[in-house]
């Protein structure tokens, strides 16, 4: 008995002496692609269980990024290689009509399976208007960290 207080003891002094103000240094970002999405007007709006959903009718696009390209943007996106990506968006609105996005990555394709694993976000905003369309500008970034020594799930590593 006598053990365990001392233990719990020096485990709170440990902890109240490494509780400091200092702010951490935030975390480096590294730009994973720009999207320009081409979307016909009207945008269909119901309520869910969770809140008011919304939904844009995507038309066409384009993905466009150091180690990522695909001509055709969805929620599936098809790569050039002919690899599916799926991908889940959600975020506030900001005052100046931008959304804030966080990402989800779904893959199971070996050059790509590190998606599975980023923690992204990225910036989505309205760029053209035309008459029966308009075009989103979705730039995505994610946490730069040294994947050089991962080896994932199914083997793939980040080349």
């Amino acid at each position: 008995m006598r053990l365990s207080l001392l233990s719990a003891l020096s485990f709170l002094v440990l902890s109240a002496s490494s509780t400091s103000t200092h702010q951490p240094k935030a975390p480096a970002l590294e730009f994973l692609y720009t999207s320009l999405v081409e979307c016909a007007n009207g945008l269909y709006t119901t309520n869910g269980p969770r809140r008011l959903r919304t939904t844009i009718p995507i038309i066409g696009g384009n993905v466009t990024g150091p180690r990522i390209e695909c001509a055709d943007t969805r929620y599936n996106l098809q790569i050039d290689d002919g690899a599916n990506i799926f991908l889940q968006t959600s975020g506030p609105s900001q005052k100046n009509g931008d959304l804030h996005l966080r990402v989800v990555f779904e893959t199971g394709d070996k050059k790509y399976y590190w998606l599975n694993n980023v923690v992204a976000i990225g910036r989505l905003r309205q760029v053209e208007q035309y008459e029966e369309s308009f075009v989103l500008r979705i730039d995505m970034w994610h946490m730069a960290t040294d994947w050089s020594s991962t080896t994932f799930v199914n083997g793939s590593t980040y080349d």
